[in-house]
C-alpha cells in the first residue's frame, strides 16, 4: 500500500485524474503539477496542487501523464533527478521523449533514485543496447502497452473497425488490409460506391 507515501502526478488531465481516483483508497498523499488545470479540479479530486520542483522533492513516486509538446519534451532530466529522494520511483506511461532516458538510467545505476517503470520510450521499440536494459530488477520495462485493458482494447477495436467500414463505404481502402492483392478488384467492384451514394 501507500499509507504515508506521497505520489506526485505530473499532469492532471483525463488520465492523471483517473490515476488519482484509483489511488484515493490507498491513503497516499496525492500531489500534482499541472499549470493548465483550474484549482477547483484539484480540490474536487482530493489532490494538492504544487509546483514541479516541490513535486519532485516530496514524492516517493513520480508518475508522468502529459502529452508531448515543446514544453514537455525532456522536462525530466538530470536537473530534475537531483531534486528527488533516493528512495523515489519514476513511472512514465506518457510519452518517451518526456524523460531523458540516459539521465534516468545513470541515476538508477548510481543509486540516486530507487528505480523506474517505463512504458514509453524515446525510441520504440527500446534498442537492445539501451542502458535501461542493464538495470535488472530496478526497472520494469513494458512495450508501450500499459493502456491495454480488456475494456480499452474493445473500445480501440470498435473504433478501428468503424473507421475501416466508413472508409470502405466511401470508396477508400481501409488501413491494415491483410490481403493487399485484392485492392485492385476492390476498387473495380466498389470504387463507384462513394459516387453512387453521394
Amino acid at each position: 500500500g501507500f499509507p504515508g507515501q506521497t505520489v506526485g502526478l505530473v499532469g492532471l488531465g483525463r488520465i492523471g485524474t483517473r490515476v488519482a481516483q484509483l489511488l484515493a483508497p490507498w491513503r497516499a498523499r496525492i500531489i500534482a503539477y499541472d499549470p493548465y488545470v483550474p484549482p477547483a479540479h484539484f480540490l474536487t479530486h482530493g489532490v494538492t496542487s504544487v509546483d514541479y520542483q516541490t513535486l519532485l522533492r516530496e514524492s516517493d513516486v513520480v508518475s508522468f501523464h502529459v502529452v508531448l509538446t515543446p514544453e514537455t519534451r525532456y522536462m525530466f532530466g538530470e536537473a530534475e533527478l537531483k531534486l528527488m529522494k533516493p528512495n523515489a520511483i519514476v513511472l512514465n506511461t506518457a510519452r518517451g521523449k518526456v524523460v531523458d532516458e540516459k539521465a534516468l538510467a545513470r541515476a538508477i545505476f548510481e543509486g540516486r533514485i530507487r528505480g523506474a517503470a517505463i512504458d514509453a520510450f524515446e525510441e520504440e521499440p527500446l534498442p537492445a543496447d539501451s542502458p535501461l536494459r542493464k538495470l535488472g530488477d530496478r526497472v520494469l520495462l513494458s512495450p508501450h502497452s500499459a493502456s491495454y485493458t480488456e475494456g480499452g482494447e474493445l473500445r480501440q477495436g470498435v473504433a478501428w473497425a468503424t473507421r475501416s467500414v466508413v472508409t470502405a463505404l466511401k470508396g477508400g481502402i481501409p488501413d491494415n488490409v491483410y490481403n493487399r492483392d485484392v485492392i485492385p478488384r476492390w476498387k473495380e467492384r466498389f470504387g463507384g460506391a462513394s459516387a453512387a451514394g453521394a
